[in-house]
């Protein structure tokens, strides 16, 4: 029973930090301003589990009319904040029992966010004279049309429960499964450990840079999304181009091409890949010369960062798709997908990580030599 309480206090937990994430990240955004913050942040931890959204609007005139709109995209700033708590409890003080507390947890967990799918129910406060693009369609310079009724619509939105409570499941038995894997083997527990504090570090920066420089609604963003952002700039600087694609009546609003690679975020790439390299192998004894210790760190590194890349690519996938219903018929008048190939992510992240690792551990060694020298 003891095992019992704690995967329930390790989901408790788990589900109490993700709600706190993604309230602090709509509340920079102003978020509150559109609809009740709570329900709101019921939204965010769902759609974090892999919940799909949708969003009805109608003109308050009670004409035949209504606008349809379905958001697929996790925030995967606020899923990182509740599997790192519940991985850390599961983990915490003591290896056995492990996966009962964990399989404890992920039912706690799926409940939870079954729970927070349903309350994730609310309505938009929609701004008045609500346009739709240029008269004639895009690029047309006779302006904004208004939609018929448009003076005011009235917009509530929701969160299909059970992709929520798929992803939830998925999402705990892959913490448990790595919580395991650290247990058994000590090269993972060790390989965790060293990535705490260059992702704190890179956590706490990349707020605060986003803050400085582009306010509370960017450092909002940055709370909400950091993995898919860093994840997106690294593979940019690695050379996979992130593709944005559109269909629908309105799809020459959002043209489609791949986002520029390479440049400036190829010097952002290698910082972010040497950070976990370098805190891995700094002050640890390892066997071997330093050549010998670099090509480990590098068979070791590269099917890391191809995996971490892969999986991010794949969960960083943004899907809108708007429909207006007039008079039973529906007509797709807008679609768009951000997406990047997770091929290229692995084939990418393995020569990345192989080139982080080498350099990492050389940089180790290179940081130990010069602490030695300064200590005598």
């Amino acid at each position: 029973m003891r095992e019992v309480g704690r995967g329930l206090l390790a989901a408790a937990a788990a589900l109490l930090a993700m709600a706190g994430v993604a309230t602090a990240g709509l509340a920079l955004l102003g978020a509150g301003r559109a609809g009740g913050l709570g329900a709101l942040t019921a939204a965010a931890v769902a759609l974090a589990a892999g919940g799909s959204a949708d969003v009805v609007a109608a003109p308050s005139g009670g004409l035949p009319l209504a606008v349809r709109g379905g958001l697929e995209v996790m925030p995967l700033g606020v899923s990182l904040a509740g599997a790192v708590v519940l991985g850390a409890l599961l983990l915490w003080r003591r290896e056995a029992g492990v996966l009962v507390r964990g399989a404890v947890a992920a039912v706690a967990l799926s409940a939870g966010l079954a729970v927070s799918a349903l309350l994730a129910r609310g309505t938009l406060r929609m701004p008045d004279g609500v346009t739709a693009g240029g008269a004639g369609g895009c690029g047309r310079a006779a302006g904004p049309a208004r939609l018929p009724g448009s003076g005011r619509f009235d917009a509530g939105f929701s969160v299909a429960v059970g992709p929520a409570v798929v992803g939830a499941v998925a999402g705990a038995l892959v913490v448990v499964g790595v919580c395991w894997l650290a247990t058994r083997f000590p090269a993972v527990a060790t390989g965790l450990r060293a990535a705490r504090w260059p992702a704190a570090g890179l956590a706490v920066l990349g707020v605060a840079a986003a803050w400085t420089f582009g306010g509370a609604a960017a450092a909002g963003v940055v709370l909400l999304a950091l993995p898919q952002l860093v994840c997106g700039a690294v593979l940019l600087g690695l050379g996979v181009p992130w593709t944005i694609s559109s269909s629908g009546v309105f799809s020459c609003a959002l043209p489609a091409a791949p986002v520029p690679t390479g440049g400036p975020l190829l010097g952002l790439s290698a910082v972010v890949l040497l950070g976990w390299p370098v805190a891995f192998a700094a002050g640890r004894r390892r066997p071997g010369g330093p050549l010998r210790r670099a090509a480990a760190a590098a068979a070791s590194f590269a099917p890391a960062a191809g995996a971490v890349l892969a999986v991010v690519t794949l969960l960083s996938r943004i899907s809108v798709d708007v429909t207006v219903g007039v008079f039973g018929l529906a007509l797709p008048v807008f679609a768009a997908q951000v997406t990047a190939n997770p091929l290229l992510a692995v084939v990418a992240g393995l020569a990345g990580g192989a080139v982080a690792g080498f350099a990492g551990s050389l940089l180790a060694d290179g940081f130990s030599v010069s602490s030695r020298v300064w200590k005598r």
